[in-house]
């Protein structure tokens, strides 16, 4: 598979098949990963962890001028369609706010908050680049926040546009995160999907299976953190919408993934216990996953 079917939002860049001649012109470390399908189409393995990397670190090159972009085995290596995807979405709510007129805002004005940044740094590394904005990058892991230092360091693109906050309570999300008198107008956040450790594992080597594979390394590849947390999904948000009325008047819009159908209407119910909260729910395609995009903000 060498492509993401045309369901992007309209501004996405990545539309269509990854032309890798042209992504392996820009960044050539890819070449040797390269592989061609039955028909003859350049393509590469993507069950291959390595493969994955290179690729993204092509793309982060060809479109968004990242020199540096690399991560340790383990950690999570995401689709950057699908998530420039997410922010072009929630740029648009930006947009439809009165002081900004319709049109998406620019510039370092603007002020992004990424729960759960990762080492991998994507949304704030694409959300600087794709729009100009200041971000804020939390994380309970410590070694993930400086796997994304060291690729913010290298980056002089990045340097003084991307800032790392490591929350020391792992139970908490915005507290000791957002500081006294400090405004953000955007939060986003790809909540960890699994409730244990074992679920994790028993999905993992489920999709092993379905692509034939008898290997355990994979291209789902993610800390313990970042796939899993008591509750999953359900909790994880729930305590997200929770805090967020503690910091109701110094955030925007609070926006995140909800990847479970299952999940939408009880996050509704309990988003509408807030009287002066406006809800939106956006609905995303990638390929043949669709995801919820759940966002609300207080009045």
């Amino acid at each position: 598979m060498t492509s993401e079917p045309s369901k992007l939002h309209p501004r996405n860049p990545h539309h269509g098949r990854y032309d890798l001649p042209t992504l392996c012109a820009k960044y050539p470390a890819l070449t040797p990963f390269l592989t061609r399908t039955p028909t003859g189409a350049a393509t590469i393995d993507f069950s291959d962890s390595q493969a994955v990397q290179h690729l993204n670190a092509a793309i982060l090159a060809s479109y968004y001028q990242i020199d540096f972009w690399q991560l340790p085995s383990g950690y999570l290596c995401p689709p950057i369609p699908g998530r420039a995807d997410y922010l072009h979405y929630a740029a648009d709510l930006l947009g439809q706010l009165p002081q900004h007129h319709g049109q998406v805002p620019q510039g370092k004005q603007v002020r992004m908050l990424d729960i759960g940044c990762g080492a991998n740094c994507i949304y704030p590394i694409l959300a600087t680049r794709s729009f100009g904005w200041q971000v804020v990058g939390s994380d309970i892991d410590q070694q993930a926040l400086n796997i994304a230092n060291t690729i913010i360091n290298a980056n002089d693109r990045l340097k003084g546009m991307i800032s790392l906050r490591l929350q020391a309570k792992p139970l908490q999300i915005f507290q000791s995160i957002i500081h006294a008198q400090e405004y953000f107008d955007l939060v986003v956040c790809n909540p960890p999907f699994y409730r244990s450790a074992a679920e994790a594992q028993t999905v993992n080597q489920q999709k092993w299976q379905k692509l034939g594979k008898a290997k355990q390394g994979r291209n789902f590849s993610g800390n313990n953190n970042e796939l899993w947390c008591d509750g999953g999904e359900l909790a994880f948000i729930s305590n997200m919408i929770k805090e967020s009325a503690l910091f109701a008047k110094q955030v925007g819009w609070f926006t995140t993934l909800v990847s479970q159908q299952k999940h939408h209407n009880l996050l509704l119910a309990l988003l509408t216990q807030y009287q002066t909260v406006e809800v939106k729910q956006l609905k995303m395609q990638q390929g043949q996953k669709s995801s919820l995009l759940l966002t609300w903000r207080f009045h």
